[in-house]
C-alpha cells in the first residue's frame, strides 16, 4: 500500500471538487432543505426537540451521503477517470482507500457547515461539554458510511440503473449503522444521565467501531473483484 498513491487520488478528488463545487454544494443544499422542512414540520410544537435531534440529523445526513457517493463516481465513470485508474500500476486497495478518504472528507466538510445551523434550529441545551462524544460518534459513523458507500457506489456505477441501485443496496446495509449513530448522537446532544442510558450509548459506540472494522475489511477484500467488473 503506497501512501503517496492514496494521497494522489484524494488530492485529485479534492482539487476536482474545488474547481466545480458541485458535490459539496448539492449535499449542503440538500441538508439545508431537509432542516427547513423539519423546522416547519415541527414548528407548531413548542416542545424541546433535543431528544429527537439525533434522528432528525441522521435522516438528513444519510440521504445527503447517498447523493454525494453517487456523484463522486459519476464523473469518474463518464470521463474515463476510473478506467485510467484501473490501467495505471496502482493496487485496487489503493483506489478504495483514496476514494473512501475523499468521500469522508466531503462528508465532514458538509457536516461542519450544517451542524451549527442544525443546532440553532433544534437544540435547546448546551452540549459543548459533550462535544467530544458528539464528534466521535459522527466520525465513527462517517467512516462506516464511507467504507460501505464507496464499495456499493462502485457496484452501482457499472449498472445502467445506477441512480436507483445505490439507495436500494445502500439503505439496508447502513440501517444498523444509522440506528447506532442516532443513539450515540442523541445521547451526546441530550446528555443522558441514567446508568441504562449510558450503557446504551456505550454499546452503540462499540457497535460503530465493530461495524467500521468489519466493513473496512469486507470492502478491502471485495474491492479488487468489484471494481474490475
Amino acid at each position: 500500500m503506497n501512501l503517496s498513491q492514496i494521497w494522489a487520488i484524494v488530492k485529485k478528488d479534492v482539487v476536482s471538487e474545488l474547481r466545480t463545487k458541485e458535490m459539496v454544494v448539492s449535499m449542503f443544499l440538500f441538508v439545508m432543505l431537509a432542516m427547513v422542512i423539519f423546522n416547519y414540520a415541527f414548528g407548531a410544537e413548542k416542545n424541546d426537540l433535543t431528544p429527537y435531534a439525533g434522528g432528525l440529523l441522521w435522516t438528513a445526513f444519510l440521504f445527503m451521503s447517498m447523493l454525494g457517493l453517487n456523484r463522486s463516481f459519476v464523473h469518474e465513470k463518464d470521463e474515463g477517470c476510473l478506467d485510467g485508474l484501473l490501467l495505471s500500476p496502482v493496487d485496487r486497495s489503493t483506489i478504495l482507500l483514496g476514494k473512501m478518504l475523499g468521500n469522508l472528507i466531503f462528508l465532514i466538510i458538509v457536516q461542519v457547515l450544517a451542524v451549527p445551523v442544525f443546532a440553532v434550529f433544534f437544540i435547546e441545551v448546551n452540549f459543548l461539554g459533550r462535544l467530544g462524544q458528539f464528534i466521535l460518534s459522527i466520525l465513527l459513523s462517517d467512516i462506516g458510511i464511507s467504507a460501505v458507500g464507496t464499495l456499493l457506489a462502485t457496484i452501482s456505477i457499472n449498472s445502467k440503473m445506477r441512480d436507483m441501485l445505490l439507495p436500494i443496496i445502500f439503505l439496508p446495509v447502513s440501517i444498523p449503522l444509522v440506528i447506532a449513530a442516532v443513539i450515540s448522537t442523541s445521547g451526546a446532544l441530550a446528555g443522558a444521565g441514567s446508568p441504562d442510558e449510558l450503557q446504551q450509548i456505550s454499546s452503540a459506540m462499540k457497535f460503530l467501531v465493530a461495524y467500521d472494522i468489519i466493513f473496512l475489511l469486507v470492502a478491502y477484500a471485495l474491492y479488487d473483484f468489484v471494481v474490475g467488473e
